[in-house]
């Protein structure tokens, strides 16, 4: 399970019920957290604030970014890049 459909199930919306907070169709945000698609800047921001009304402690972080390493920079122990997952 991805990390936005886990968080979306855990405040207990639906994908249309989120869809609606986010300003889109039920079908583009299906494609989005199923990865088809990226999310805006925009939707992000709208995602964060929906949840953090069930939890004020989550971080955009939390979701949308992991940190992993290049290998360059695990051999160097130089700085981590973020992805948007």
């Amino acid at each position: 399970m991805n990390r936005v459909l886990g968080y979306r199930k855990m405040i207990g919306l639906t994908q249309s019920k989120m869809a609606k907070e986010l300003g889109i169709a039920e079908a583009t945000y299906r494609m989005k957290e199923k990865g088809r698609s990226y999310f805006t800047d925009k939707e992000i921001t709208s995602f964060i604030e929906v949840l953090k009304r069930a939890d004020p402690n989550v971080n955009v972080s939390d979701i949308f970014f992991t940190t992993k390493p290049t290998k360059k920079e695990e051999k160097e122990g130089g700085n981590v890049k973020s992805a948007i997952r």
